[in-house]
């Protein structure tokens, strides 16, 4: 592996000029290197991908090495971050270690993980699609569009009346983004290399509905049913970024993606020692 594909979201000073240490470290090991900006503007176009490349190395946080990999899936090249953010569960180098990992990297002693993605898409009342499939690797995400509303569901799975759910919304996640907003909602942990779906509600007005696993299969639909013409309309959220206006009776269609994302594997550490390790658990 001696070519790499650097992307950044950030174009300050300091980025800069880490950016050039690199490339200079990667040069002078007899490998090559060329630069990107992931622009802050939420876009799920196609980033083309410098030919031969060999590692998308993205430098940031999580959210920079997500919307890398979203913008570079049909390349089908691996992806490794180096963590310049806050806590980080996808990013596995820093300041500290990269040099290391790259001299393994010119080496070819690393693995490759695949991962999955989710693909929605929205269908409106009347049947006919109001937007593409678009891809996810960690969640897509219900919620009302102030935020400040109740959000009213009907889930179907498989056909299936699964629930009526009212609350402040619904995420369906991926393994990779369990430690993410799933996390937060109080959802559970899952390895990563495994391949299912969890359904975490957020704030539900029923005490008893709680996270649901789903199998990789299924197939969900998730109807918007207003109550009232007061109450604001819903949007669907992909990762965070890309957001679409849900009105009365729109529906997402939530199936696993055809595609997956390579991430590059250097640590030893084990899925179990890093969650201790990032939640600083004894």
């Amino acid at each position: 592996m001696k070519n790499f594909f650097i992307l950044t979201k950030e174009d300050s000073e300091s980025t800069r000029n880490f950016i050039s240490t690199v490339t200079e470290f990667i040069r002078e090991n007899g490998g090559d290197a060329c630069t990107g900006t992931l622009l802050r503007k939420a876009s799920s176009e196609a980033l083309k991908v410098p030919e031969n490349t060999d590692c998308i190395l993205t430098i940031g946080g999580d959210g920079t090495m997500i919307r890398a990999a979203m913008r570079t899936i049909s390349a089908k090249v691996p992806i490794l971050g180096l963590n310049k953010g806050h806590i980080g569960y996808l990013c596995d180098l820093d300041d500290s270690n990269y040099k290391d990992a790259l001299l393994r990297l010119f080496d070819n002693d690393y693995e490759v993980e695949e991962r999955m993605l989710l693909s929605g898409r929205v269908i409106s009342a009347d049947g006919t699609p109001k937007s593409e499939f678009k891809h996810a690797l960690n969640d897509i995400v219900l919620t009302s569009r102030s935020g400040l509303q109740v959000v009213h569901l009907n889930i179907d799975v498989n056909g299936e009346r699964l629930s009526s759910f009212n609350g402040d919304g619904v995420i369906f996640a991926t393994p990779t983004g369990s430690t993410a907003y799933n996390l937060s909602a109080g959802g559970p942990i899952v390895e990563p290399k495994t391949n299912l779906i969890l359904m975490s509600p957020l704030n539900a007005h029923l005490v008893g509905q709680r996270s649901i696993v789903l199998d990789a299969s299924a197939k969900i639909r998730a109807t918007v049913t207003k109550r009232n013409q007061e109450e604001l309309n819903s949007a669907v959220a992909f990762d965070g970024s890309i957001s679409i206006g849900l009105n009365d009776g729109d529906s997402v269609e939530i199936v696993r993606s055809s595609e997956t994302v390579r991430f590059i594997k250097l640590a030893q550490i084990n899925f179990l020692d890093r969650i201790r390790e990032k939640l600083q658990a004894d």
